[in-house]
């Protein structure tokens, strides 16, 4: 199943990319900032994204959660580089450099992952645990948003929170019908915490790119949403790594995360969200 979690992984963090473009395209046409949410492009990006989502999802059940959350980071490359030929931002040659060594890595990432299956009976201990820290984590961040300026800070927070989605995916469990699933996820204190940690995820975000540039706020997300339940994961949920695999893994880590601070950081990033102050252009090619 490893394939399956590989191929939805892949088309996650292809959606997202698509997603971030088609969003940049309806800001850039829309006459109004009120009337962005109401583009077409716009509602084709948000579609792309709750795509996305459910492609991670998927991907969760099948792979461990590093690489998944990896791969998915992988979006900002794509994103980084689809603009240059979309947009026209600029793209450095250490753009390029960093794109390839995000390939790089992700491959020696997935060669190295272990092929077991995943999935797991999450324990009453791990549940409270969950809870309990998405319960900590909304008490230690909500005062933050409100009087922090710090955006590197929210971004931390926020992905933390999205990693912890990561993490209640991985410990989700339903079986039965759609119906029999659909009344257990309403009592399953899991699927509400997940629910939970991606509302504030998206909250601190939201108000991190308020208050910092794109380019380390991104970087900050990447980093944090990967290691953290990554780390979780193979301590925790049974995630683990083929024999002799550990050095490959921690260079392929070392590399696709690396690339991706790297294209967070890109002028294309500024440029993509106007954070460089110039008027965007106008759309190359559709």
């Amino acid at each position: 199943m490893l394939l399956l979690g590989l191929l939805a992984a892949l088309a996650a963090a292809g959606a997202n990319a698509g997603a971030a473009l088609l969003e940049a395209s309806a800001a850039r046409r829309a006459t109004r900032a009120v009337t962005v949410v109401l583009h077409p492009m716009y509602l084709g990006g948000l579609a792309l994204d709750i795509g996305g989502w459910v492609l991670t999802v998927l991907a969760l059940r099948y792979m461990p959660i590093v690489a998944v959350q990896a791969i998915v980071a992988g979006q900002v490359g794509i994103t980084v580089v689809a603009s240059h030929w979309v947009f026209d931002t600029p793209l450095r040659r250490i753009d390029l450099a960093a794109a390839a060594a995000n390939v790089v890595g992700l491959a020696l990432i997935v060669a190295s992952a272990s092929v077991e299956d995943t999935t797991l009976t999450p324990s009453t201990a791990g549940i409270v645990a969950l809870c309990v820290t998405f319960g900590v984590l909304l008490v230690v961040s909500v005062p933050v948003a409100f009087r922090s300026h710090r955006a590197m800070l929210l971004s931390f927070l926020a992905g933390l929170a999205f990693g912890g989605t990561a993490v209640a995916v991985r410990m989700v469990d339903l079986e039965g019908s759609l119906g029999e699933m659909a009344r257990a996820a309403v009592t399953d204190p899991v699927v509400w915490a997940l629910l939970g940690f991606a509302v504030l995820g998206l909250a601190m975000y939201t108000v991190a790119l308020g208050r910092g540039a794109v380019g380390p706020v991104v970087a900050v997300l990447a980093v944090t949403e990967t290691l953290v339940p990554g780390l979780i994961g193979l301590i925790a949920l049974g995630d683990g790594v083929r024999q002799g695999g550990v050095p490959w893994f921690v260079v392929g880590l070392v590399l696709a995360l690396g690339g991706v601070v790297v294209l967070a950081r890109s002028p294309a990033q500024a440029s993509l969200s106007g954070d460089d102050g110039v008027a965007p252009p106008p759309l190359k090619r559709l």
